[in-house]
């Protein structure tokens, strides 16, 4: 793989994992602007909670996924780049520490927003 390639190849899946993190924010603004605004029905309870699960186990896939490509872009390096500053930082990403950060943050999230709605 070419370098340039590659490179490129990082920068989208590092896009990726930027929007599933704006997302996420936005599911965490928008509900608590409308808990805020107003009592819900149990049933727009039980749907807003099914919905706010489902979008927040896709953003941890898409997440999740984006962060597996990226480690596992490391071993494509060439050795001219691997050399390189940036490719020894990259070599030796605590990428394990990642995944478990990401999990935390796009589940426990989803978790916390579906107790907050049925509160």
């Amino acid at each position: 793989m070419e370098q340039s390639e590659l490179r490129s190849w990082i920068e989208h899946r590092a896009e990726m994992l930027w929007v599933c993190v704006k997302c996420l924010v936005l599911m965490i603004v928008g509900i608590a602007l409308a808990i805020s605004w107003g009592s819900l029905s149990d049933n727009a309870e039980l749907a807003l909670s099914i919905t706010v699960a489902v979008v927040g186990l896709f953003l941890w896939f898409g997440s999740h996924g984006a962060i597996m490509d990226i480690a596992a872009m490391r071993s494509d390096m060439d050795d001219a780049l691997a050399s390189t500053t940036f490719g020894k930082q990259f070599s030796k990403a605590p990428f394990p520490v990642y995944l478990i950060l990401n999990a935390a943050a796009m589940l426990g999230s989803s978790v916390m927003l579906v107790i907050v709605i049925n509160a």
